[in-house]
């Protein structure tokens, strides 16, 4: 298109009823023109007061521009930059209890009535401009070298609702605040008190909906009553932020060596720095609040230079916008360089075999001097070193044009993330005991097929990790203090079938088939160190987690669709069966101090072992989803698209896709019984009910 100034616009117009219900896009492409510009311009707007889950509201602008210049045919330059600001509700899990006594599986705890409008307690605002310059350089014909310079500044915030002193937990779905807390409807037989309590507290969930939404003016007259008395600020927001400034660098050369071989090598250095902090962003009324610790407060008195967050400003008042009760950053820093080659016997065989070599250096610069680690939060914790590296190798052999097998195998060692690194990020530089890099070895082996009526593939695969760490932090309400839980040496193994095939039944119609099965979990017992928030001790642990599968995924999942392709007009038709799906396990649940605690059993040598939680299985459920569109061709290039998506058209709106366990120690069990069905601990979620995305775009 050298010389030709041919430009492009597209408009796109799109209506859904999931978490947003309006989008709008506008882009302009100039294509290359005569003096050797080229620019693309991008806007976007996603809106949504309120999808299909209530109390969610969505606001999202895009942006995207970017520029090239080719000065020859060896050189070009091109620049883009990028964002998305974004406001988004978020939706919280809820236990079955909950879910059955709001009569839905799409019950959203998070929102309540202030002054008679919604209001959601947890809004996430995330805006990450970023922007990338590439220099092409075409050596000769065989030679390429590609050389990038990118920037990314991700400021990432997400509120929560916080309260103070001895003010009651605000959460409308606290169990204490359920039914099934005021007796045990499976054991215990109630006093006619206790009846009458859970009959009311019943009552109340299933016909006040007010009473199980978050009561907004109640917070803000707790608030008014202690600035009268001038007392601290009962309840507030808080927003906690991860946010991310990065620089990166890379370098690649491409050689095509000959007609059989070729290969890429490059060079990469990124460095990265997180920052980690909590600001208030509403004290709902109140005047009053001090960056004091409320769980130190308690366990050692208002006195003690261990309640204070910021030691060097003891006792500071906090108003809206002020940093409070953390203040840190992480950095890391990654160099690496690689190489991969690739040939061909001339044949049948084709094969490849790489390698990378690398570092990454992380520390934690702690910005607050914390009373309950003095001497180790304040100031750098001194720099973790890891080497890391790699290899891997395949290949593909064409046995005929029918029939062909592809190969691959690696083994790589890389850093952890630096995250998980720590034990108790927010008030201290202290790693993690033993920390190594981790170990990935794993491979694959795939038959591919196609003939005439049919084609598809065959792959298994396995993937072990070896000295891997997780961390944990949360508010652990049998200890009544923030808690955090780290885990490392940890082994998991990964491995599966998946198998897809496609069946040309007419010219039109075609038939396809996809299946997996898989396994993911862990295969060993953990190290664990665990810390709270009130105080500076570790207590080294172990947590009983092997078999324990991983969650958020079916390990299992069944489709099939038939697809019919006619005049421009396409149409879909896909059933999904999703089974195997486990909801995330309480690694403080399984924790050896918390399992002798609540009693070890006999085996049937009468010696103690400990009674271990399983893992729950959730039921598998099936789905139907649509699609139809048309493509339609215009004069002088232009073009509509049309597009509207049918999910779940049966509306199941009981398969629950995912969950997890509170961290509480206390037993729980799984009731099946007259009053409901719902485990007391364990929170769900359930696929969206039926939904529609209608696509409408016009290209001229």
């Amino acid at each position: 298109l050298v010389g030709s100034e041919m430009c492009i616009i597209d408009r796109t117009l799109s209506g859904s009823n999931r978490n947003y219900i309006l989008r709008g896009m506008y882009t302009y492409s100039t294509g290359l023109m005569n003096n050797g510009w080229a620019f693309t311009g991008s806007l976007g707007y996603r809106w949504g007061n309120e999808g299909n889950i209530e109390g969610i509201k969505y606001n999202s602008f895009s942006y995207f521009l970017g520029a090239e210049k080719v000065f020859n045919d060896r050189h070009s330059l091109s620049l883009a930059t990028w964002g998305i600001p974004t406001e988004r509700g978020q939706q919280m899990a809820a236990t079955e209890e909950a879910y059955y006594l709001a009569n839905s599986h799409y019950y959203n705890p998070n929102w309540g009535y202030q002054n008679g409008e919604k209001r959601n307690a947890r809004i996430v605002r995330q805006f990450e401009p970023s922007a990338i310059a590439s220099w092409n350089f075409t050596i000769d014909d065989n030679k390429k070298l590609v050389t990038s310079a990118g920037f990314k500044y991700s400021n990432y915030g997400k509120s929560a609702l916080g309260w103070n002193g001895n003010a009651a937990d605000p959460r409308p779905d606290y169990y204490k605040k359920l039914p099934s807390s005021i007796f045990d409807v499976w054991e215990s037989v109630p006093t006619a008190d206790e009846l009458q309590q859970f009959n009311e507290v019943t009552d109340n969930w299933k016909n006040n909906k007010a009473y199980r939404q978050l009561d907004w003016d109640a917070l803000y007259f707790a608030n008014k009553q202690a600035n009268a008395l001038g007392k601290e600020t009962l309840y507030y927001v808080e927003e906690r932020h991860d946010d991310q400034l990065a620089f990166n660098l890379s370098s690649v050369f491409n050689h095509q060596w000959n007609e059989r071989n070729s290969y890429v090598a490059g060079i990469a250095v990124n460095t990265t720095k997180g920052m980690h902090y909590k600001k208030m962003k509403d004290l709902l009324g109140g005047q009053l609040y001090t960056d004091v610790d409320k769980f130190a407060v308690r366990d050692h008195g208002a006195s003690s230079s261990m309640v204070q967050n910021d030691l060097d400003n003891p006792n500071r008042r906090i108003g809206e916008g002020d940093k409070f009760g953390y203040d840190y950053n992480i950095y890391v820093n990654k160099q690496s360089a690689w190489v991969r080659y690739q040939g061909n016997n001339g044949g049948s065989l084709n094969y490849f075999a790489s390698g990378k070599i690398g570092s990454t250096q992380m520390f934690r610069d702690g910005l607050m001097r914390n009373g309950r680690a003095p001497l180790k939060s304040l100031g750098s914790s001194g720099t973790a070193k890891f080497l890391e590296g790699g290899i891997k190798a395949g290949l593909n052999w064409a046995i005929n044009g029918n029939h062909s097998f592809t190969l691959n195998a690696g083994y790589e060692e890389r850093a952890p993330l630096a995250y998980n690194s720590f034990i108790a990020p927010r008030i201290k530089n202290d790693f993690v005991r033993d920390l190594k890099t981790e170990r990935i070895i794993g491979g694959d082996l795939t038959y591919n097929f196609n003939t005439p009526w049919v084609m598809g593939r065959l792959t298994g695969y396995y993937t072990r990790f070896q000295n891997q760490v997780e961390m944990d932090a949360f508010y652990n309400d049998s200890e009544a203090r923030f808690t955090y839980l780290s885990m490392n040496g940890i082994e998991k193994e990964h491995w599966g079938i998946e198998a897809a095939a496609t069946f040309k039944l007419t010219s039109e119609l075609s038939l396809t088939a996809i299946g997996t099965w898989s396994e993911a979990k862990y295969t060993n017992n953990p190290d664990a160190v665990l810390t709270y928030e009130s105080e500076n001790e570790s207590n080294l642990d172990r947590v009983y987690a092997k078999g324990m599968r991983a969650n958020g995924t079916p390990l299992s999942a069944y489709s099939l669709a038939l697809d019919y392709n006619v005049k421009g007009w396409f149409f879909n038709l896909t059933g999904n069966y999703y089974d195997r799906v486990y909801i995330d396990f309480s690694s403080y649940r399984r924790l050896g101090s918390v399992l002798d605690k609540n009693g070890a059993g006999v085996d049937a040598n009468g010696n103690p072992v400990l009674n271990v939680p399983g893992q729950e299985k959730l039921d598998g459920g099936f789905m139907l989803d649509a699609s139809i569109g048309k493509y339609i061709r215009l004069r002088n290039g232009k073009s509509i698209s049309l597009n509207l998506s049918l999910t779940n058209i049966l509306n199941n709106t009981d398969l629950r896709t995912g969950g997890f366990e509170q961290n509480r120690d206390d037993n729980y069990k799984d009731g099946d019984a007259r009053v409901y069905k719902f485990s007391k601990n364990s929170k769900y979620f359930y696929a969206f009910p039926f939904n529609a995305f209608l696509n409408i775009g016009y290209r001229f």
